[in-house]
């Protein structure tokens, strides 16, 4: 996913709170607007007291977090 359709799908307005998905496997929630920093090739995402940094290229898509439950 490049820079763009990321920061679309995470800084909509208003915000909703979505799960990004890895080529991987792995997710991660945004629950808050600023708990995502989004840049040309990697992101940095908060997770708990840390901060995880992913690939943008390996986001395979994006859901609403109440989907996904």
């Amino acid at each position: 996913m490049n820079e763009d359709e990321l920061k679309k799908a995470v800084k909509s307005e208003p915000f909703e709170p979505v799960r990004i998905h890895l080529s991987n496997g792995a997710t991660f929630d945004v629950k808050h607007p600023d708990a995502i920093l989004v840049g040309p090739r990697t992101s940095a995402v908060l997770v708990g007291q840390g901060v995880q940094v992913i690939s943008n290229i390996h986001v395979n898509h994006i859901e609403p977090l109440a989907a996904a439950s």
